[in-house]
């Protein structure tokens, strides 16, 4: 589905820089130009953002 109607970016391609490890609205803008137009999709960017949850950092080993 069409996220980003002005550049033409869909939920799979937003999908994928959250799962590279994007955070903000602005970062999803300079990984694949969503939001870059004229900002009505800043919203659903976000939501999408919002429901990746935290960035998983990966598991410190322990040397004990």
């Amino acid at each position: 589905m069409y996220v980003c109607h002005c550049e033409a970016i869909t939920d799979r391609t937003i999908d994928a820089a959250i799962a590279s490890g994007v955070r903000t609205v602005a970062e999803v803008t300079a990984r694949c130009r969503a939001g870059g137009g004229c900002g009505g999709c800043h919203g659903a960017l976000q939501a999408l953002i919002d429901a990746a949850g935290p960035l998983r950092e990966p598991a410190a080993s322990s040397a004990a």
